[in-house]
């Protein structure tokens, strides 16, 4: 019987086997930072091996994300799903050490809630970026899917316009403690405080851009599928007006969110985003 001819490349890794990785990856972080506590501080810290399903679930959301990208894109999925999963391993390693955890579980709550943001978020950003030069290099189709429903993506540079706006809030949040400093106590160390200024704006940027980013992803590529530019454009630019919303009333120390519960303080940074994408989703409809 005549054999299909081969392309002469190596099967796409992704599907299952990628989310597989993913978790196994997250769960030897998890082994790895019990061990640690265990031989710090005795026995009594396998206690945390509770917390183990939910180190699992911000991977799983990326997971998630991967699985949707590698329909189009399997080195970009697999790339970020992999640079995910070993942030995770760092990020487990670090919040089960027993300093973290003597008085309260505040970081393993926070990451449980917020993981996949920040810092998975990044890393699978990074890594989804390197497949995605890594297909451009290769210069062949990325799937067979890609094949059957490849269209023209929308022009990129109208979606990178709304990011302006959280990623201009975001350096004046990040920037205005220094210039309290600089006010009160005179430059001093100006070579130190640059730095301090440059790292801490690249954290804090990494960190508002990651959901952003994520949603300009799939908006893009489903605007490309269905035709539907401008109301996926609409949205994108309310949930990124919203990110800026969300920072500019949070970010600048006003104190909204004193005596707050976490879980309502979440909430309520995340609504803005929301309403926004909704209310630009609705207005692009009804024009």
């Amino acid at each position: 019987m005549k054999q299909p001819a081969s392309s002469g490349q190596p099967p796409a890794f992704g599907g299952l086997g990628l989310v597989l990785l993913m978790l196994g990856l997250a769960g030897l972080g998890v082994v790895l930072g019990l061990l640690r506590a265990v031989s710090l501080e005795g026995p009594q810290w396998w206690s945390l091996a509770s917390w183990t399903p939910f180190l699992l679930a911000p991977v799983g959301v990326l997971a998630a994300l991967a699985l949707w990208l590698g329909r189009r894109h399997p080195a970009a999925a697999a790339g970020g799903g992999v640079g995910a999963a070993l942030a995770s391993v760092w990020a487990s390693v670090t919040l089960l050490h027993p300093e973290v955890n003597r008085d309260a579980n505040i970081g393993l709550a926070m990451y449980v809630v917020l993981g996949w943001l920040f810092p998975l978020g990044p890393a699978f950003l990074v890594g989804a970026g390197l497949g995605l030069l890594l297909e451009g290099r290769r210069g062949t189709p990325s799937s067979p899917a890609a094949l059957e429903d490849a269209r023209p993506r929308p022009p990129l540079r109208p979606w990178l316009w709304p990011l302006l706006a959280p990623a201009l809030v975001s350096l004046a949040v990040s920037v205005q403690p220094f210039v309290r400093v600089v006010a009160r106590e005179g430059a001093g160390d100006w070579l130190g405080l640059l730095v301090a200024v440059l790292v801490t704006s690249a954290g804090q940027l990494a960190v508002v851009l990651s959901p952003a980013l994520i949603a300009l992803l799939i908006l893009r590529n489903r605007a490309a599928r269905d035709g539907n530019v401008r109301p996926r454009l609409a949205a994108f630019w309310g949930l990124c007006l919203g990110l800026a919303v969300t920072l500019g009333l949070f970010g600048f120390g006003t104190g909204l969110l004193e005596g707050v519960p976490l879980e309502v303080s979440i909430l309520l940074c995340a609504l803005p985003p929301v309403v926004g994408y909704g209310v630009g989703a609705v207005l692009s409809h009804k024009r």
